[in-house]
């Protein structure tokens, strides 16, 4: 599987987990899809942060 899919079906079920995340505590449907946005965005950070790390460890154990 190529990595433009995996990422095609990997964000909008992140959304789709923060939306029932951030839903359990906001009333209102803008409410919980801002702080969904918001959440799946800082989700993503921490998911390229240890795609980083990953690589980079795998070039120093393994090598290019």
């Amino acid at each position: 599987m190529s990595f433009p899919l995996r990422l095609a079906v990997y964000l909008p079920v992140l959304f789709l987990i923060a939306i029932v995340v951030v839903g359990q505590h906001h009333t209102n449907a803008r409410d919980t899809l801002r702080a969904a946005l918001k959440r799946m965005l800082r989700w993503d950070l921490w998911t390229l942060v240890l795609l980083v790390v990953m690589f980079g460890l795998e070039f120093l154990l393994i090598g290019w």
